[in-house]
């Protein structure tokens, strides 16, 4: 989490995530322009930073890209952990019907 990318509830980030991936799925009219409640607790449930004013496909699309970058890391410092021996897994690729073998 940093100030680039983190989690939240219903708020910027999961919103801006939405609207990256699922653009079609996301109505920020249904928001209203009214006061809201963004400290989890009914009738909002939205816990963070105001989505209507803070929540963007590009903010989806970076929040992803570093999410992305961190597991690629943290998998890399895993397979990097493990003995030179024990890192071929015998497959061409990974694709589904194999990833499992991992």
């Amino acid at each position: 989490m940093s100030e680039e990318s983190s989690t939240d509830h219903a708020a910027k980030w999961e919103t801006s995530n939405m609207m990256f991936f699922y653009p079609e799925l996301v109505d920020m009219s249904e928001l209203g322009t009214g006061p809201m409640n963004l400290d989890m607790k009914p009738p909002h449930g939205i816990g963070g930073f105001d989505p209507r004013k803070h929540a963007s496909p590009a903010v989806g699309e970076r929040n992803c890209e570093l999410a992305a970058k961190a597991i690629r890391k943290k998998a890399q410092e895993l397979l990097d952990s493990l003995p030179s021996d024990q890192r071929n897994f015998n497959i061409k690729e990974i694709k589904p019907g194999t990833w499992w073998s991992i």
